[in-house]
């Protein structure tokens, strides 16, 4: 029986360090246009399941342009994910060739599956969405000092900065507007997901943006995605005890304000969160637990091209 090949690419600016699995090879090619020639033969002859790299949105763009046009599977993984594996499996120390290692034996645990690279577009549209997260913190941090600020002229200064950053954000949003209104596929999706009463545009675009795995993923794969699976935590005095963790702060972050919106506006969200109430849950577990219920139905949504109030019926 044919087993599985699993690759893992660890990038540095000079050089590729590869670890192949099962095999247990250990590779090295330049990273140059011949060495990543030489790596694509090398990699044609493994026939891999997949080929997993991190992605850290530097070093690794070229390359898996070049993976991706020689129709290799290529995945580019959570780096946060891969450290916490690499600890789990006691790699400790850090260098080229263990992080290669480390990253083939991530995608051979996990089974993670091809992740197809995103478009020009799609790319755009990821760029525009975390810019202005971005100046969205920014803008904050700045309103902050205002309120600590007794000077004038730091104030005035102050309220420039976040003039300036008003008018960005504002530019970004007509710019994301054109570019996902003229896109059928974007629009469709982003329509299904503002027919759920408490997704707006923002949570949207965050989650049609970031998050290329909804409507791909099941419910169990989808809420630890976006950190809301409940893990077990089963030592010493926490016998019974659930939490959450991992996942991405962006996803939760626009769940969570998605979460206090449905919770009052949403038929279905709301009398799941009074349920909870009763069941005397504390304000933060009722939030968390919208936020997991949100993330599957709008998961669903998404997979069956349903509008919310389709879904529901």
């Amino acid at each position: 029986m044919h087993e599985d090949v699993f690759v893992g690419i660890d990038i540095a600016q000079e050089r590729l360090d590869v670890h192949v699995l099962p095999q247990g090879d250990a590779l090295k090619f330049q990273n140059d246009a011949k060495g990543i020639e030489k790596l694509i033969r090398h990699l044609r002859k493994a026939a891999p399941k997949v080929i997993v790299m991190e992605s850290s949105g530097g070093f690794e763009i070229s390359l898996a342009a070049e993976l991706g046009a020689a129709d290799l599977p290529l995945a580019a993984v959570n780096p946060r994910q891969v450290r916490d594996f690499a600890r789990g499996i006691g790699k400790l120390a850090k260098t080229d060739s263990i992080d290669a290692y480390v990253l083939a034996s991530f995608a051979q645990t996990n089974k993670i599956e091809p992740r197809p690279l995103p478009s020009e577009e799609e790319q755009l549209i990821k760029d525009l969405v975390r810019r202005r997260q971005q100046l969205i913190s920014l803008r904050a941090t700045e309103k902050n000092r205002l309120h600590r600020v007794r000077s004038k002229p730091v104030r005035e200064s102050i309220l420039v900065v976040i003039q300036t950053l008003d008018e960005q954000i504002r530019s970004i949003d007509r710019d994301l507007d054109n570019i996902l209104r003229s896109s059928p596929l974007w629009r469709d999706k982003e329509d299904l997901l503002k027919s759920f009463s408490g997704v707006g545009p923002v949570t949207a675009r965050t989650l049609l943006a970031l998050l290329p795995e909804l409507g791909k993923a099941n419910r169990q794969q989808i809420a630890a995605l976006v950190g809301l699976a409940p893990l077990n935590r089963d030592s010493g005095k926490m016998k019974g005890k659930r939490m959450i963790a991992g996942g991405r702060t962006d996803f939760r972050n626009a769940l969570y304000m998605a979460a206090l919106t449905a919770s009052k506006h949403n038929s279905t969200i709301k009398a799941f969160y009074e349920r909870l109430t009763q069941a005397g849950k504390t304000a933060k577990v009722e939030l968390t637990e919208c936020m997991r219920r949100i993330i599957v139905i709008i998961n669903a949504m998404i997979k069956r091209k349903q509008p919310f109030q389709a879904f529901c019926t």
